[in-house]
């Protein structure tokens, strides 16, 4: 196994306390033991083992991802410390691609300048028009964020440099209007951004889901956004990835996501204290639930992608349950987000709480595609529309009985973690 990105959680506080928060509200206490910044000793450990991985797999382009809690919150010399020390360790060996995803709250005309001059590419987290954001992503305080981002986001627009490439993370809110949320970003001259499904679990569910996992309100929410986009010239619409991903996967394309697709995951999370863990989203299910003992200060990257969990994660859209192995729709999907199959009863030998959205939302982007080609091609390729009824009648038809060999891994590690 090998990884490609790391995603480096230089600071583990936030100076906000988002309620959908993975890292602080959904359970995991473990932050509370770690260092509030990552150490010195612990940024050298950790690309002294990227530099080894990269040779040994003969990787000549890496991705670190600084995130937190709130990565800003480090400073920026500290940022611009951790940037130049990886550059001179590498010696030429590495190519480092740095990124950073931050609240936005900090951000001023210094601090802009100084990350441009690093080549750090800069994704905000921004959950649309003032009345939405400020629900869920406030301050330790209860007061809203959305201004004080605001004002960072348009620091950046300022920057030539950031000003075709800035994204934006919006988590859902299916209570609110999906087409004011994909207008603001236009209105904020944004060049793309993505929407992302709440992370929860059957025992924890997120909104919409607490009495039935089989409605389809995050799908219906989502092709309203998809009807605008797709119908909009593609020259100048903005990029949204989940719908980029979906599509290139429908005509073909292998494609890699934490929520979908096809290919190994190939990130891996380390923690302030050099812990080295599966991906942060795994943290919604349960206190503890990502820790495994890997830190950087004694393991290389192939012993911590050996340990149980990140193996898992590693191979998540390929181990599945019988339902979606039985699915014809499964080389797209991928069995979804691996931290929305958990449940204590089954561990990870579940669908995703949204199978049917991603049914429906992957069947209406289908069609739309569809759509479009000549009824020639249509029937010389025999290409079928996808219909979730139909979808669930093949998948009911051709159930997979015999186990998989890693289905083991599915249950039994995680009894012991629930």
């Amino acid at each position: 196994m090998e990884i490609k990105i790391v995603v480096l959680k230089i600071a583990s506080r936030c100076n906000l306390n988002c309620s959908y928060c993975y890292m602080y509200n959904l359970g995991d206490k473990t932050y509370k033991n770690q260092p509030k910044v990552m150490s010195k000793e612990t940024i050298e450990n950790i690309y002294n083992r990227i530099i080894e991985h990269c040779e040994e797999h003969k990787i000549k382009n890496f991705g670190i991802i600084l995130h937190g809690g709130e990565p800003l919150l480090a400073g920026q010399k500290y940022i611009e410390d951790f940037v130049n020390t990886g550059r001179k360790l590498s010696e030429g060996k590495v190519n480092f691609q740095y990124g950073l995803q931050t609240n936005g709250i900090l951000i001023n005309e210094e601090i802009a300048n100084s990350l441009e001059k690093l080549r750090v590419h800069i994704g905000v987290s921004l959950d649309g028009p003032k009345e939405v954001n400020d629900k869920h992503r406030f301050y330790h305080n209860g007061k809203g964020s959305y201004d004080d981002v605001i004002k960072g986001i348009n620091v950046l627009l300022k920057n030539n440099s950031y000003k075709d490439r800035l994204g934006l993370l919006s988590v859902m809110n299916i209570d609110s209007d999906p087409i004011k949320a994909y207008n603001h970003i236009k209105d904020l001259n944004l060049n793309g951004g993505d929407f992302l499904f709440p992370y929860g679990t059957y025992d924890n569910p997120p909104l919409g889901k607490t009495e039935n996992t089989e409605n389809t309100h995050y799908a219906d929410w989502l092709i309203k956004i998809f009807d605008t986009w797709y119908n909009e010239d593609e020259e100048t619409r903005p990029s949204i990835r989940l719908f980029k991903d979906i599509t290139a996967s429908i005509l073909g394309n292998d494609i890699m996501a934490d929520y979908l697709g096809n290919k190994n995951n190939e990130v891996l999370v380390i923690e302030t204290d050099g812990s080295m863990e599966a991906v942060d989203g795994l943290k919604s299910c349960g206190n503890g639930f990502t820790k495994t003992g890997a830190n950087v200060s004694s393991f290389s990257i192939n012993q911590a992608l050996d340990t149980p969990l990140a193996k898992l994660y590693h191979y998540s859209h390929k181990h599945l349950c019988k339902k979606c192995r039985s699915c014809p729709i499964n080389e797209t999907c991928g069995g979804g987000d691996l931290a929305n199959r958990y449940s204590t009863k089954n561990g990870f030998d579940n669908p995703s709480i949204y199978c049917s959205d991603l049914e429906k939302l992957i069947s209406h982007i289908q069609n739309k595609i569809i759509d479009r080609l000549p009824e020639q091609l249509i029937e010389e390729a025999e290409i079928e529309r996808l219909i979730p009824s139909k979808i669930q009648e093949i998948r009911n038809q051709n159930i997979i009985k015999d186990n998989a060999v890693y289905e083991d891994e599915l249950l039994s590690y995680f009894y012991a973690k629930a």
